[in-house]
């Protein structure tokens, strides 16, 4: 079992004791906080690898609290994750813009939550043994952007952003992608007309395209494999499973896969 510390900050005591019981039983070691002072005193004694933080805190809020961490030498590199109810459209956006590493929905999926927070930690396999891979990411949405970015980068591959698909040829000669994770909702040019575009030129075809949509009636699965597309993910993204999905996608190379 992993030994890692995590810091668990919620004032609501049900949600607190509920997250640290089920990551303590996945070995974690747990510390806790109700406010922003006393996860700060935490901190500074015993530094965590990850923060689980709760937006809506008494006092200072969480989001306050992150960016008081991130720009602090000594605290930026710790992970902090959001946990957040969504009250209102863009809150996932304030999070990342405060400097937090991704975001965690409530109410809390009992299931989910130890492979969601595992997705975030460095990978336990050494990144030299592993297989890195080339991968370009095309997300006009940041903080899908940012979160793909992260777990890929985490476990060890080399990932490039952009956020329209105008941009997608230069940054393919440029980058020289072994996989492209495409949005199919983007500006000007959607990703179905893009993956066509990359899938009839010979420079472009061989590489494998991974779709992913959170409008499957707009963008259904057949429609992106007849587009060219070799996978198709569904959003939200699956944290934990993503850097084994593309992987298997360059291993299959321009084989369609059944996902």
């Amino acid at each position: 079992m992993s030994a890692e510390r995590i810091l668990v900050v919620d004032d609501n005591p049900t949600n607190l004791k509920l997250i640290s019981d089920l990551l303590a039983f996945e070995g974690y070691e747990i510390l806790q906080a109700i406010d922003a002072e006393q996860a700060q005193e935490i901190v500074r004694q015993t530094p965590p690898i990850l923060i689980l933080m709760d937006i809506a805190l008494p006092g200072m809020d969480g989001l306050a609290l992150t960016r008081l961490l991130k720009a602090d030498e000594k605290t930026r590199s710790i992970i902090i994750i959001a946990l957040t109810a969504f009250a209102m459209k863009g809150d996932d956006q304030k999070a990342f813009d405060a400097g937090c590493d991704g975001y965690i929905t409530k109410p809390i999926d009992t299931r989910q939550l130890p492979g969601q927070v595992a997705a975030y930690l460095p990978a336990a396999v050494p990144v030299e043994t592993k297989s890195r891979i080339r991968i370009l990411i095309i997300e006009d949405h940041a903080p899908q952007m940012k979160l793909a970015s992260h777990i890929l980068s985490s476990d060890g591959h080399q990932v490039s952003c952009i956020g329209d698909a105008e941009q997608a040829f230069a940054a393919i000669r440029k980058e020289k992608p072994e996989v492209i994770l495409l949005d199919l909702v983007l500006p000007a040019m959607d990703g179905l007309t893009l993956a066509r575009r990359l899938k009839a030129n010979p420079e472009t075809r061989d590489i494998p395209i991974v779709a992913v949509t959170g409008f499957p009636e707009r963008f259904p699965k057949a429609d992106a494999l007849a587009a060219g597309c070799d996978a198709y993910f569904l959003k939200p993204i699956n944290t934990r499973e993503l850097p084994v999905q593309l992987t298997d996608a360059v291993k299959r190379g321009s084989q369609t896969l059944s996902l």
